[in-house]
């Protein structure tokens, strides 16, 4: 049966507003300060210095948002600007080489391709240095990986420490290194090597391993446009000069022709 009077008062039917979202905490708990700013950590903040505040994620602001995800009414995949983040980080990660802090070798492989068409169209040449640790193997079967790995740290200091900006050098993979020197011939190169190689023969001495246990040998090749190498064989021509320095010794810089 219908109530023939008003089940509301009047006053209170005039202060609803119609579409109103009211935020209900769960068991009537307020979310935490620290969990909201964890959550509006993790999302990060717009380019001018200050919470993105886009409404892409169906929230008014990002407190708003961060308090729902807090209160488990959504979650950080809702978040455009966060999933932006991450898919960032993401390509970083892919780019550097997370023990060495070098490029990656899928890096190196799309900087090789580019400075090959660079050269191409300039006329200019680029040289490649293929570094190597001689004795690693030694290193980590007397001293271990954690000594190893500090030497592969150290000996990447020494290659970017003799490089320019425009150069990249990378993590090839294990204990190799590579160098591309851009607007540089082999005489250039070598001077570099020879630079990279005493550079960590002192860092050997200095950390306190046995003279000569330290050390590194280098390949060098030049492109040069319409003389080739190509993309693939530049890499392959620093590779033989690396075993040509190391055949004659290590601890040397070879080149296709010779040693030093």
């Amino acid at each position: 049966m219908r109530a023939r009077a008003p089940v509301i008062e009047e006053a209170v039917a005039e202060g609803v507003r119609i579409g109103e979202a009211f935020l209900i905490h769960r068991n009537g708990v307020r979310p935490s300060v620290e969990a909201v700013d964890g959550v509006l950590t993790e999302i990060g903040l717009a380019p001018n210095g200050k919470p993105w505040d886009c409404g892409a994620c169906g929230y008014a602001t990002c407190r708003a948002f961060a308090e729902a995800a807090v209160s488990g009414r959504t979650t950080l995949k809702s978040c455009p600007p966060y999933l932006d983040k991450q898919a960032r980080q993401a390509q970083l990660q892919a780019a550097v080489d997370g023990l060495t802090g070098l490029a990656t070798y899928r890096v190196l492989r799309d900087r090789l391709a580019s400075e090959v068409a660079r050269s191409d169209r300039t006329g200019d040449p680029f040289a490649t240095l293929f570094v190597d640790l001689d004795n690693f193997k030694q290193v980590n079967d007397r001293f271990g990986h954690e000594a190893g790995n500090a030497v592969l740290r150290s000996a990447a200091r020494e290659c970017g420490a003799h490089i320019r900006t425009t150069d990249l050098a990378a993590r090839y993979g294990g204990d190799e290194f590579v160098l591309v020197l851009v607007r540089t011939g082999v005489q250039g190169a070598l001077v570099v090597a020879d630079k990279v190689r005493q550079g960590v023969e002192v860092m050997g001495r200095d950390l306190g391993y046995p003279t000569g246990l330290v050390t590194v040998s280098i390949g060098v090749a030049e492109f040069v446009a319409g003389r080739g190498p190509e993309t693939e064989d530049v890499l392959v021509a620093a590779d033989r000069a690396l075993y040509r320095a190391k055949a004659s010794g290590r601890n040397q810089v070879a080149t296709g022709e010779r040693s030093t």
